[in-house]
């Protein structure tokens, strides 16, 4: 009984050590999500090419 106790234990750790790992990736892509927000919103106008009507 001991033993199962244990490994469950180290199965809780592998999780949280797992879910800390998500947490940071997704604060990691929200401030890249932010960031090229901010540079569309300072987008300069472009010259279109192509046919014109």
């Amino acid at each position: 009984m001991l033993l199962d106790t244990t490994e469950i234990k180290v199965d809780i750790m592998q999780i949280q050590k797992k879910l800390e790992n998500h947490d940071k990736n997704i604060e990691l892509v929200f401030s890249y999500l932010d960031e090229l927000t901010e540079k569309k919103e300072n987008k300069t106008e472009r010259v279109k090419i192509g046919y014109k009507k």
